[in-house]
């Protein structure tokens, strides 16, 4: 133990990078916060087991978004000496430039940490000297959320650049004898394989207050759950509450246990996650127990597309409905250099709900739970357990790529997991006093759902993606469990396009395959990692053709952990894939005994092999824009007797598009290596997108006031928007990021005309009353004074009436009408054999084929050689 100094150690962190910021501890629904002097909060990843209330100066590592803003903390240690009351919050580092902004408006610095994880901070204010590559050695202050270099030297030029009026503080004796204590305690848990339990209450997650009135559980060696007793115990000091009913353990991917709880009586309903020797955490679905009686009556409702509009990815929707803001999704996009929604037309969001696990519909989530930590974020079952993958995916993904910013970090993405809520498929539920949801099976994938809403006299329904049409693991979106809505927001992907039929399309091919291997050929299928890849699987297993061509299929990529989660949820699959299992008593996806043998790739090493002799591989991305298919691409390409299959939608811009278009000799570039195209392309439509019929199927059964029109391009939007009568039926929207759309409010572009088809009725009464002379059919005196349909139709002061079986049509006799029929008449006065006498003149042209006059508008008084009046 050091004796008691001016100065705070510095060997948690290497002396390349020093930061230190004043503030005190602050907790808030689980999550602790450092709150600086001025007030601003930021979120904290870590800190010591034992800390002080009160305001210190605390040593410590920030994490940095895209815009340079301060997501989080790691604390490292603290000092209560040597406070000045206007001291600056300083950052020193020394590291390279990696990247500037176009404006000099920001610099992102890589900085290596000797013994720790090399650090990516963005700056704003950058030197005008600065120059990507050069190293620099940084002073930055904090101005609120964000960090301004105040100075800076090239590391060349800089001799001793530390400030020193920056306090660097060692922490007192008397604390470090209590976080001694704290550490003998951990070490002896270590050593007995038990775990250790924090002294200190205010810790991030649950604390057991008396570590005697329970037994430590053993950690899990051999992947075996701590007891139950102890998840029960931490709800039970959580919530004051007894007789808990738990559900069975799950181990996730970072090898936490997870216990999902309900309570008997109050239907309350907790999660407790138990990781190695940390204490355990516990999280309480909110009860829902005051509702507003004013809220029966209110008729707000408002969508703000924060992206998808216009285009595909970020999905992202702000609802104003009643006295709430819910967010519908908050997805990313994958590349260039705006991946997130525009999350800044935000004001103080209430709820978010996520429709399903695909990332331009997920991604984005951990940046949401950062940025707005106490807001309940709800989901399908399914959806959670597919998020585990492809979130901790897309941070993988995010920190290989030096070029950028991670949207997020571990902790962002533990804590995001953690709190993420499940509801069932099908019931309705109520996060918030007056509101009601219900998620409807989508179609699209495991756990995909519609969102219905409704609060006061206004309902919604959000369709996230969908499809119609049932797949090997999904069941359909059934018309029928629709409810009818005020606004309607759909999803119009394929919205100018018919697919063809779906089996036809898996025999073609499966035909396709068998083909290419018995010419001793290997086929690849790029496949989307999530859906996709287990259709085509369950479609290999189930095929006679495989059981014949005795050929290994290979799985690789992030195909194989998705597969993985499916196979631990079969109860979330369709009735077809559980009553192939009974028939079979094998398991569905991978298979290394079956006919055909279906084997994961778990080393890079194996990849070459699997190419060795003809096989069939399905690997991710199904766009070729990344991942294991790559790989293979870029060799089976320059093979003749290989094939490249296509499964479903592409990106415009991306390789797997591109290469769609190509023919054998043409040329492209495949992670920078160019490529002669020997292989055959081929593609496959076997989408998990509602087409064009499906759309307006779904259109037509909602039946909404306002529909909107998102997540599709440009002609898939207009194309789906004149289909049919729906202009006639619906005020249509296809709105741009951040535009409203408000219920009751046409678009400016539609005329008063088509604001009466949709806004006046289609249907109304006519009485008749009988007079000597005849009949008066009385219209609406509504439908008279404000209907222009109506004006029209009485603009001459006479109508045509036919009928057609028993029905009455009335139709328009116009000015123009009048003067035709007045030629007619003077025609026919005359007595000649002219055109308003001949039996081929109807409607004003003629109909004689022998006519030279054929098909053209024709004078009444008209005269040809093939009149006839027979």
């Amino acid at each position: 133990m050091t004796s008691q100094t001016d100065t705070l150690s510095t060997s948690s962190t290497s002396s390349n990078f020093h930061f230190t910021l004043v503030g005190h501890i602050e907790s808030s629904e689980g999550v602790n916060y450092l709150v600086c002097r001025e007030g601003i909060k930021f979120p904290v990843s870590s800190l010591p087991a034992l800390y002080p209330s009160e305001v210190v100066l605390w040593q410590a590592i920030p994490s940095t978004d895209s815009t340079g803003q301060i997501s989080n903390l790691t604390l490292l240690n603290f000092s209560k000496i040597n406070l000045k009351e206007n001291q600056e919050d300083k950052c020193l580092l020394s590291g390279r430039i990696v990247q500037l902004g176009k404006k000099y408006n920001f610099a992102q610095i890589k900085v290596n940490r000797q013994g720790g994880k090399t650090l990516k901070i963005t700056l704003l204010s950058p030197d005008r000297r600065m120059k990507v590559g050069h190293l620099w050695e940084i002073v930055a202050v904090r101005q609120g959320g964000f960090l301004h270099v105040q100075s800076g030297m090239m590391i060349e030029e800089a001799q001793n650049t530390l400030d020193e009026n920056s306090p660097v503080l060692e922490p007192e004796n008397q604390y470090f004898s209590e976080l001694d204590r704290g550490l003998e305690i951990a070490n002896i848990a270590e050593e007995t394989e038990i775990s250790a339990i924090s002294l200190e209450p205010k810790s991030t997650d649950l604390l057991i207050s008396n570590p005697a009135d329970i037994q430590l559980p053993v950690t899990s060696k051999n992947n075996v759950p701590p007891a139950a007793e102890v998840a029960i115990a931490a709800l039970i000091a959580e919530t004051k509450i007894e007789d808990w009913n738990i559900g069975t353990p799950k181990q996730r991917a970072n090898k936490a246990w997870e216990w999902n709880a309900i309570h008997p009586i109050t239907q309350q309903r907790a999660r407790v996650n138990i990781l190695g020797k940390k204490p355990p955490r516990v999280y309480q679905y909110p009860l829902i127990t005051n509702i507003d009686a004013n809220l029966a009556e209110n008729t707000h409702l408002v969508v703000t597309p924060l992206g998808a509009a216009r285009g595909i990815g970020a999905s992202c929707f702000r609802i104003e409905i009643g006295p709430y803001e819910v967010v519908l999704d908050c997805g990313s996009r994958p590349k260039g250099y705006d991946p997130l929604p525009a999350l800044e037309y935000l004001n103080n969001p209430d709820l978010l709900i996520v429709s399903h696990a695909h990332l331009d519909h997920l991604g984005a989530v951990p940046v949401f739970h950062n940025r707005y930590p106490g807001v309940r974020i709800i989901c399908t079952q399914g959806t959670r357990e597919i998020a585990h993958i492809m979130l901790r995916d897309c941070l993988k993904v995010q920190s290989l790529n030096e070029d950028s910013t991670p949207l997020f970090d571990d902790v962002d993405l533990e804590r995001t997991l953690f709190r993420l809520e499940t509801q069932p498929v099908g019931v309705d539920f109520e996060p918030l006093p007056g509101l009601k949801v219900r998620f409807i099976n989508a179609g699209h994938i495991l756990g995909a759902a519609c969102i219905y809403m409704t609060c006061g006299e206004r309902s919604l329904i959000y369709t996230g993606d969908y499809n119609t049409t049932s797949s090997r693991t999904t069941t359909g979106l059934r018309l029928a469990d629709l409810p009818q809505a005020d606004i309607l927001i759909t999803e119009s992907t394929y919205g100018a396009d018919t697919h063809p039929g779906r089996k036809a399309q898996e025999t073609a091919l499966i035909d396709a395959i068998a083909e290419v291997i018995k010419a001793g050929g290997n086929v690849l299928i790029p496949a989307f990692a999530l859906g996709r890849a287990q259709e085509i699987l369950l479609a290999i297993r189930t095929s006679t053709t495989f059981h014949t061509l005795k050929v290994p299929v290979y799985v690789d990529g992030l195909v194989r952990s998705v597969t993985e989660t499916f196979r631990e949820n079969l109860d979330l699959l369709p009735d077809s894939v559980k009553n192939f299992l009974k028939q079979c008593n094998r398991e569905p996806f991978f298979d290394l005994n079956g006919m055909p043998p279906i084997i994961p790739i778990s080393n890079t090493k194996e990849r070459p092999l699997a190419m060795a002799k003809p096989s069939v591989i399905v690997a991710s991305s199904g766009m070729l824009s990344g991942g294991a298919s790559v790989y293979y691409a870029k060799t089976l390409l320059e093979r003749e007797n290989a094939a490249i299959f296509i499964s479903g939608y592409t990106d415009e811009e991306s390789p797997g598009r591109l290469l769609q278009n190509l023919a054998v000799g043409d040329e492209i570039e495949l992670d920078g290596k160019k490529i002669t195209v020997k292989a055959q392309i081929k593609r496959f439509n076997l989408s998990a997108h509602a087409d064009k019929i499906g759309l307006t199927q779904v259109i037509n059964k909602v039946s909404p006031k306002h529909l909107i029109l998102i997540h599709g391009c440009g002609n898939a939007l207009h194309s789906l928007a004149d289909s049919g009568d729906l202009k006639s039926k619906h005020y249509i929207h296809i709105p741009n990021v951040g535009e409203r759309v408000e219920y009751g409010q046409a678009p400016e572009h539609i005329s008063k005309s088509q604001i009466a088809k949709i806004e006046l009725p289609q249907e109304f009464e006519v009485s008749v009353e009988a007079e000597v002379e005849g009949a008066w059919l009385q219209i609406p005196l509504e439908v008279v004074e404000n209907d222009p349909r109506w004006q029209q139709l009485a603009s001459s002061g006479i109508m045509k009436a036919s009928w057609e079986g028993y029905h009455l049509k009335l139709s328009p006799i116009t000015q123009k009408n009048l003067s035709s029929q007045k030629a007619i008449e003077d025609a026919v006065s005359n007595g000649e054999n002219c055109c308003a006498v001949c039996k081929f003149y109807q409607g004003g042209s003629c109909k004689g084929e022998e006519s030279p006059l054929f098909e053209f508008q024709v004078d009444p008084s008209g005269i040809c050689g093939e009149f006839s009046n027979n």
